[in-house]
């Protein structure tokens, strides 16, 4: 999704009878598991790589916080759209206000081993300039200050869900992927999630079921051994 910036009037709407706060992000559109990308090389190549496909978007870095772990996290921002709501009429006047609807991305970068580099993405839209707070946000994503509030009936809250950010992350996401697959910043495969399942359950024995007490606990002692033995091979 390319970030443009625009002008949209409206006339005649009213801004809102109340406030409500905005709070979303990427993650209400988008899962964790795919807002990341394991690029090869160092933290280096990975942020010039990042910064490269989302300033074609319009979406600038401005920051960087070094993080205890040893990892590095980045903020991109920049604008969409500028929104116009022009309020009154008759005999009071018409009277107009404009609101800038913009993007953060926050993208940390984590060093792994054998020369790749974990890129975990997460974006907030923001109004003003000033990005929205949302609700359970990785702990690495930088806190906000204060929530951001809107005219509960403002038309441009449609483009405050967090869907722009998050198509914006499927978008780069795609297009590492669909780049050369070799060298500094080119996508490496996934790691694979670690298999949780135990390796032996004593009570999806297909003799559990009939099993005396001491047959069963025969079961539960071949089970911790199998478990303890998969664990040595590891």
């Amino acid at each position: 999704m390319k970030i443009q910036t625009g002008l949209i009037a409206v006339v005649g709407v009213v801004l809102s009878s109340g406030c409500a706060s905005v709070r979303t992000s990427s993650s209400d559109h988008l899962a964790a598991r795919d807002s990341e990308v394991f690029l090869q090389g160092g933290v280096e190549d990975a942020t010039r790589r990042i910064t490269e496909v989302l300033s074609k978007r319009g979406l600038n870095v401005t920051e960087k916080q070094p993080q205890k772990d040893g990892s590095s996290v980045y903020t991109f921002k920049g604008n969409r759209t500028d929104l116009t709501t022009v309020t009154g009429g008759g005999d009071i006047g018409v009277y107009g206000s404009t609101n800038s609807v913009g993007s953060f991305i926050f993208a940390r970068f984590e060093q792994q081993e054998d020369d790749v580099t974990r890129v975990s993405l997460l974006g907030k839209p923001a109004i003003d300039g000033k990005v929205v707070c949302s609700d359970a946000a990785p702990a690495w994503v930088p806190g906000c200050t204060s929530n951001v509030y809107t005219g509960a009936l403002w038309h441009g809250r449609a483009r405050m869900t967090g869907k722009d950010e998050a198509e914006v992350i499927r978008g780069i996401i795609l297009e590492l992927e669909m780049s050369p697959a070799s060298g500094p910043g080119s996508v490496v495969a996934r790691k694979p999630e670690p298999d949780t399942k135990p390796t032996c359950v004593a009570s999806e024995h297909p003799n559990w079921a009939n099993a005396t007490a001491v047959q069963k606990k025969k079961l539960l002692e071949m089970c911790r051994a199998t478990a303890a033995r998969a664990a040595d091979s590891r």
